[in-house]
Formats: structure tokens, sequence, C-alpha cells
């Protein structure tokens, strides 16, 4: 009988899972691959067939994966995957979409205060992504140690944007310790999965929360500003005080181009709330007379930045739309 667990690391054409607390080095049966198309993320649950099966799987949920270690010497056989509860998913021009990971609850979108520079129009392409896939965004803004007082209320005052918006936000710094504790009582509860650009500290961070986890950390490029790649693939990780998480690669673009331009208007909450007042039902926020959403703007209701990324991102969005459709008619 096959043993459920769940891939904790994708390793080229074999998966690293957890089975029972046994790191396991597994292969995929072939018929998953070849007929039904399957193809494995990180966090998925998975049906497992050892040489020496020691019997019946647990009844109830997948045991919590342990961390990812050296594999055991028994090589297993993935029989069957279970249906994914949630997956956070980024678009890759005209190919498959691709699951970042698997049954993850939340997603916690970490940018550096400074170095690399903080880009709020990122933080909001994610926001886009977890609403679109029925995940919560978490808002965490990592290296306050290198802000000056000034540049510190800076930030907190973007992080009361999102806050305002029903989402949590954390302004922390690994190097100092501030806010620490709260992100490692938020990653406790569930599985995470932690995203964000190269180099703003997310694998230090998890270091700094699981000692003894010693993820790979990198620095920033000075010629670009841009941050090295330390983690080269997703990792599901089991924290110490509970709690599961999925460091992810950095990112470096995160790519919309399948959604419809409704759904990018439902990523973002508050430019949707006010837009119901436009006077016309197809307003586009640019110089129409009646726009609800310039309005709000300049009575201050509305965060102007929060708006300029919204009709970015709805722009990029129809251009690849008419891309797309173009391609097609060739």
């Amino acid at each position: 009988m096959a043993l459920r667990g769940t891939v904790t690391k994708l390793l080229g054409s074999t998966s690293l899972v957890d089975v029972d607390g046994r790191a396991v080095e597994c292969d995929l049966r072939a018929r998953l691959f070849r007929k039904e198309g399957v193809r494995l993320a990180v966090g998925d649950e998975v049906e497992v067939a050892l040489p020496d099966d020691p019997g019946p799987a647990p009844a109830g949920p997948a045991a919590p994966p342990a961390p990812a270690g050296p594999a055991a010497a028994a090589r297993g056989m993935i029989e069957a995957v279970h249906p994914r509860r949630s997956a956070l998913r980024r678009a890759r021009d005209f190919k498959r979409d691709q699951v970042v990971c698997a049954n993850v609850e939340r997603v916690v979108i970490v940018t550096a205060a400074l170095d690399p520079p903080y880009k709020r129009a990122f933080i909001d392409r994610l926001v886009v992504a977890a609403e679109r896939d029925g995940l919560l965004p978490v808002v965490v803004v990592n290296k306050l140690d290198l802000c000056d007082a000034e540049y510190a209320r800076f930030v907190r005052l973007d992080l009361d944007v999102y806050g305002a918006l029903g989402y949590p936000t954390l302004a922390v710094s690994a190097e100092t310790g501030e806010g620490m504790a709260a992100l490692a009582d938020l990653l406790s509860r569930g599985i995470s999965a932690v995203v964000g650009p190269s180099g703003v500290g997310k694998s230090t961070l998890l270091n700094a929360i699981c000692p003894g986890l010693r993820l790979r950390t990198g620095d920033v490029s000075e010629h670009d500003g841009r941050g090295r790649h330390t983690t080269t693939a997703a990792e599901l990780v089991r924290l110490p005080r509970g709690g599961w998480v999925i460091d992810t690669p950095g990112l470096r673009a995160f790519g919309l181009w399948d959604l419809e331009p409704a759904q990018v208007l439902a990523g973002f909450r508050d430019v949707a709330q006010v837009a119901q007042g436009c006077r016309f039902g197809d307003c586009r926020h640019g110089g129409e007379p009646g726009c609800a959403a310039r309005a709000a703007v300049a009575a201050g209701d509305l965060d102007e930045e929060r708006l300029q990324s919204y009709l970015k991102l709805r722009d990029e969005v129809e251009a690849e739309a008419a891309a797309r459709q173009s391609a097609r008619r060739r």
C-alpha cells in the first residue's frame, strides 16, 4: 500500500518527498507524466510506494514535512498526486503556467527597504497573484536597519496602505531582530510561501527564525543593484515552533499575462471600491468626466501610487492579450 507524503523539493527528474518523517528521493510514475501530464510542485501531497513499505499509511492528513536533508537509501515511486487545495501560479510567456508552489495558505511577500531598491509595484503584482489564487497576501519589508528615521516612517506609511485593505503587514530587520518575533508567530500556522526579489533577505529571515536551517544567503550586486540568486529551487521546510514555509527562488519578474482586466481590478480592492462610483461603467480612470477614482486620489481617499500601479498593470495585461491575439492570426 502506498504511503502519503509531501513533496519538499524538486531535484531535476526526481523529487524529495517527506514520508512519515523520512526524506525519500522519488521518481514519478511514467504514466502520470506521459499520459496524464502531471507536473509536480513543492507542496504537492502524493502517494509513494517504497521497496520496504512498512504497511498502511496513517489515517488523516499528510504527516508534517521534515526539513529537507539527505535522501534515505530507499528510492520511492510516486503513484498518485492528490488534488491541490491551492496553488500560487505565474504565467510564462506563451507557455503553460508555472506552479510556484502548492497547498499554501498565505503568500509572504518580502521586499527590502533598501538594497535592493524598494518597489511597491512589485508588491502589487504579487498581491494581485495571491488574490487571483485565493491566497492571503502578507507584506513584509526587511532591512529596516538600513533606514534613517524619516525613511522608516515612509515605509511604515506605505505598509499602512496595505494594512487598511486587510492584509497583514510587518516591518522587520533580520540584523537587529526588530519585528522577527511577530514574523515567527505568523509563520507558525499552516503553510506559507515566502516570495520576493533576489537579495531582499528571504533566506536570511528564515535562518534567523530557524537556527540551523542554513539556507544559502547572498549579497546585492553593486553593478545593477539586483540581488544574486541564492535559493535556486523552491524548498519546503518545517519550523521549530510549528508551521511550514516554502522558500522560493528570487523573482525578478512575475508574469500575470493570463489575467483578464477585471481580474486585475479585483486584485486592487481599494481601486475597485471607489471605481464603483464612476459615472461611466467603462471608465478607464484617465481624463474621463465623473471619474470617482481620480476624485478619490484628489481627496486623499485613495493612494495615488496604487492607482498608477493598477493602470500600469491593466495596460500591460491588455497589451499582452492583444499581442497573443495578433500572433494567432498570423
